[in-house]
């Protein structure tokens, strides 16, 4: 039973994939991505304040750093779909 459940969490693991419908067809799509991918990363923990620079992370409650967390993720959600990425 325990690998019939592994195999099956193991297979929607990738499921979530991002396209661009509007990125011309000369440029390489996975090139593009890894190049949005980084800078909205980046842009994303610099907005936040949860670069690892950031040494009152450790000080922070299990609530306040899942909020930044939380806060980190939707930057970067909203920094992918500015560039015209969506989830599919």
């Amino acid at each position: 039973m325990r690998p019939l459940i592994l195999l099956i969490l193991l297979s929607f693991a990738g499921c979530t994939s991002y396209v661009n419908p509007s990125l011309d067809p000369s440029i390489d799509q996975g090139d593009q991505y890894t190049k949005d991918r980084d800078y909205c990363t980046k842009r994303s923990s610099k907005n936040t304040d949860s670069a690892p620079k950031n040494e009152l992370r450790f000080l922070k409650t299990y609530e306040q750093q899942q909020k930044e967390y939380a806060a980190e993720s939707r930057a970067f959600e909203n920094c992918m779909s500015s560039k015209g990425w969506i989830k599919k």
